[in-house]
């Protein structure tokens, strides 16, 4: 934190009660297992937890505690509220507020954690950089990045997820970011939010949230950029970013190297400078210009901008190129998957040369859209000319079916993680691409260790 907060102060500004008065803190804590006596312990509940069921033995072990139920029988200072989530974030507010470098704000279906690596990399050359680390993206993890800041640091940069209607809102609202943007809109969590025109009005809130003289960076080339137009709030300033060049922000002459590693010329406003990707495929360019327009309207000039792009060696489990067994080449895409990104890696593969394998897991949350966008992934790669289509889980068995259709080939479905590494093992020579792609619960990462020998 950037100075100390008090259980007074938050019951002054949000409400609820105080029992055995005020303390002051400068931590938070909201695992039981990771208790500090400087700490202040928020007891959250979730669909498979609940922090109140260990609240009993917790006196000497932290500062104070935010709770729904009072600790009877302790001395504790303790801030009682109606939902311990919500004080979460009112706590998160009060750190944003003490802030008052430039906040950014990123969401999107999928690239999003790119871009903030992206945006990490281009100011982290000369500024230093409170980021969101991981997937700390929902209600529990922007305040927790909100916590981490500190006096040092010059810049913020909040990566904002969401599986339903009306979180991205919410999330501003702790976080009041300054300079946003939406990376793409594409069919991803679904089933959360009803429809991808759902998807677009919830993730338009990070636009709709801002307040006049904030900056939205706007990806003219997703399919609802007009509608984003439309819904922006007056004052509020549009940077526009993409392929055409009516955009402020865009590329010229796009080249991919052996490696499948794209460089292009950014244009900003006029002003090129040469990019010199160290990521795989040609889908990062439009990553780096989604960043390259936030960071623009941070004030950065384009060489500066260029430079962080270019040093950015690669994100874990995104189209990271692995050495793998027997020679083969692995391409770990594994962190997650939607229909957007795995045909994006659909395309980096199929621009390999020699054997190419695609293994895909299930791509979760797309409701009734599921079983369509497995077959479509699976016809894509047919048609994209790849060899061979293994597959886990019982959604992608519908990739396998359109992918063998017509052709030679056979399904190759499995229920079994080993069995699919079994099955694939000796195909894996020095000829070979091998690209590992899956939702987070298909837990593909399993795969790529084993394909690897787990040296990453």
């Amino acid at each position: 934190m950037i100075a100390p907060i008090s259980l007074q102060q938050l019951q002054q500004r949000f409400g609820g009660e105080l029992i055995n008065g005020s303390v002051t803190f400068d931590a938070v804590c909201t695992d039981t297992r990771k208790l500090g006596a400087g700490a202040l312990f928020v007891a959250l509940r979730g669909e498979t937890f609940d922090a109140h069921d260990f609240l009993a033995d917790i006196d000497g072990k932290v500062l104070g505690v935010v709770t729904e139920k009072a600790i009877v029988d302790s001395s504790l200072p303790q801030w009682l509220v109606a939902d311990t989530t919500i004080a979460l974030g009112q706590i998160g507010r009060l750190c944003r507020e003490q802030f008052d470098g430039p906040v950014i704000g990123i969401t999107g279906s999928c690239g999003k954690t790119t871009v903030k690596e992206m945006l990490a990399s281009i100011f982290g050359q000369h500024h230093r950089v409170c980021v969101t680390r991981g997937n700390l993206n929902n209600h529990f993890g922007v305040p927790m990045t909100l916590f981490s800041l500190a006096p040092q640091h010059q810049v913020l940069i909040v990566e904002m997820g969401a599986s339903g209607p009306n979180e991205i809102g919410y999330l501003c609202g702790i976080a009041k970011p300054g300079i946003t943007a939406v990376n793409n809109v594409m069919p991803a969590h679904v089933e959360g939010f009803g429809s991808v025109d759902g998807i677009a009005t919830a993730k338009g809130q990070i636009y709709t949230s801002l307040e006049p003289g904030a900056v939205a960076v706007l990806n003219a080339d997703d399919n609802y950029a007009d509608y984003w137009r439309g819904e922006m709030p007056e004052g509020v300033r549009t940077l526009e970013v993409g392929f055409g060049h009516q955009c402020a922000v865009h590329a010229d002459n796009i080249e991919l190297d052996a490696r499948g590693c794209a460089s292009f010329d950014l244009v900003v406003e006029g002003v090129t400078h040469p990019v010199q990707l160290q990521l795989l495929g040609e889908h990062n360019v439009h990553n780096a210009l989604v960043a390259a327009g936030c960071a623009y309207a941070a004030g950065l000039p384009v060489v500066e901008i260029a430079t962080g792009l270019s040093a950015l060696a690669g994100v874990g489990g995104r189209m990271q190129s692995l050495s793998g067994k027997d020679g083969a080449v692995v391409i770990d895409d594994s962190y997650n998957a939607n229909p957007g990104s795995v045909s994006a890696a659909i395309e980096l593969l199929a621009q390999r040369t020699g054997k190419k394998i695609l293994v895909l897991g299930d791509m979760a949350e797309l409701g009734p859209e599921a079983d369509k966008a497995h077959r479509d992934m699976g016809k894509l790669a047919r048609e994209r000319g790849i060899d061979q289509l293994f597959t886990l889980g019982t959604l992608s068995a519908a990739a396998s079916i359109e992918f063998a259709a017509g052709r030679q080939h056979v399904q190759r479905n499995f229920s079994e993680r080993e069995a699919l590494i079994q099955a694939l093992a000796p195909e894996l020579d020095g000829n070979t691409t091998v690209l590992v792609k899956g939702s987070r619960s298909a837990r593909m990462e399993l795969v790529v260790q084993a394909l690897t020998n787990g040296n990453h």
